[in-house]
């Protein structure tokens, strides 16, 4: 080993200042997807509001529609990246691939009322109307996005395991948090209000951002060599395969099956309250320019927070970290279902939401690489993503129809997040137990 080279990941080996600028461009990945992600469901569901769209409608497109292209995307793309043994490496070839058609579906999307419109004209008494000409054009844009969206979330996953080392990942995924929280800022604090008045630029500029972010990073991130493929083992497989190969491998295991449990219940206990925010923000009287600032001031403590957190899941494990601040999650859920009823406590409500949820995303954003094989990292993530997919798809059928039947009660979003992060933290707790001989990561390495 070079006498400079301090750090290892795999095959890599880094100078300090070797690794710095690999931060520093995986950063900038960050950011890029940051600001897409940021946008894309403000941007959508105001599309949605102009559309005439019902809380099913919109439950449906923006919640349970991409879970299930999850369910199937992300197994397969897992797959392939983890057995693909090329050139760039594993990951960067699948980034750099699917990284264009994703800023032109954010294009699309945004340009998605001139196309509906367009479509109306062409097809003239034969239309089936102008919204319903917008919705089949924003549907097809948002189901191409969703796809890429899905996929570059987890070969970003994938590209930072292999290329950063284990021990700094906790504080690396805090620095991710920090700049995912920045582009937050950026947009809620500037952009946020120009939904109403500016969609197309905004969302097609943030498009544009991101196909060039991600790319830039792609050019000059270098993956490491990675050790053969088993015998037999073949990097092309039919969703046949798939299937079976993650029924044997991945759910074999009681202890990844507790793991899988505790990472969906707490990731699906904040999606109605993510989905509907807006709407209830509306309800309570609160403008898009005070949502903003609230989103900006709620970021700006959860930066501080970040550093703090992820220094401590890499000194006291991810997994109590991430229990302590889902049980604080399900207070603040509860207490926010039981008195929040004006615009005042609305606010409070929405800040400590936006906080301690992110919160929980930094402590937990390392347990995947601590109890999954690295090898096969993204199969086993893949598997914990279908569990996230099936459970936020029955979350969607329910909440939509329930939030159209109460009469458009947003606070059942919050009485949801708290019974499902109750029954997150029962899990966590399990899952910690069932993994305790195998919490470090020479331990799970092994089952690779």
């Amino acid at each position: 080993m070079n006498a400079t080279a301090r750090w290892q990941a795999g095959a890599l080996r880094y100078s300090a200042a070797g690794l710095g600028m690999v931060i520093f461009w995986l950063l900038l990945g960050a950011f890029a997807i940051a600001l897409r992600e940021r946008s894309a469901l403000p941007g959508a569901l105001e599309l949605l509001r102009r559309q005439h769209a019902s809380d099913t409608t919109v439950a449906l497109l923006l919640s349970s529609v991409p879970a299930l292209l999850g369910m199937v995307l992300g197994p397969l793309v897992s797959y392939h990246s983890d057995r693909h043994r090329g050139r760039r490496g594993r990951r960067l070839p699948y980034l750099l691939a699917t990284t264009p058609i994703g800023a032109l579906a954010m294009v699309g999307l945004a340009a998605s009322p001139m196309l509906g419109a367009w479509s109306d004209a062409l097809l003239g008494a034969h239309s089936p109307g102008l919204e319903r000409c917008v919705l089949v054009w924003f549907c097809l844009c948002w189901g191409v996005f969703e796809c890429i969206a899905i996929m570059t979330l987890a070969l970003y996953a994938g590209l930072v395991n292999d290329v950063i080392p284990f021990p700094l990942l906790g504080r690396f995924f805090a620095a991710v948090r920090v700049v995912s929280l920045g582009a937050g800022i950026l947009f809620n604090y500037w952009l946020f209000a120009l939904t109403d008045t500016h969609l197309f630029e905004l969302l097609a500029g943030m498009g544009i951002l991101f196909g060039l972010g991600t790319l830039w990073m792609c050019a000059m991130v270098k993956e490491g060599a990675y050790p053969p493929l088993a015998a037999g083992a073949s990097p092309r497989a039919g969703l046949r395969q798939v299937v079976r190969e993650f029924s044997a491998v991945c759910f074999s295991e009681r202890r990844y099956l507790w793991t899988y449990a505790a990472l969906t219940l707490a990731l699906v206990g904040f999606t109605p309250f993510n989905t509907f925010y807006q709407y209830y923000a509306a309800a309570m009287g609160l403008s898009k320019t005070m949502l903003g600032e609230l989103t900006a001031a709620a970021y700006l403590a959860s930066i501080v927070l970040a550093l703090l957190i992820g220094a401590a899941a890499d000194r006291w494990g991810a997994l109590r970290v991430s229990l302590a601040v889902l049980a604080l999650y399900v207070l603040v859920s509860g207490a926010g279902f039981a008195w929040v009823r004006d615009t005042t406590s609305f606010a409070w409500l929405y800040v400590a939401h936006v906080v301690v949820s992110g919160a929980y995303y930094t402590a937990s954003a390392t347990i995947p690489m601590a109890l999954f094989p690295r090898l096969h990292f993204l199969q086993f993530n893949a598997a914990k993503d279908l569990m996230v997919g099936v459970a936020t798809i029955v979350t969607g059928l329910l909440q939509g129809p329930l939030l159209d039947w109460s009469g458009h009660d947003y606070r059942l979003t919050l009485a949801s997040a708290a019974l499902l992060s109750t029954a997150g933290v029962l899990c966590l707790a399990r899952a910690g137990f069932a993994n305790r001989p195998g919490m470090q990561r020479g331990a799970t390495a092994a089952a690779s």
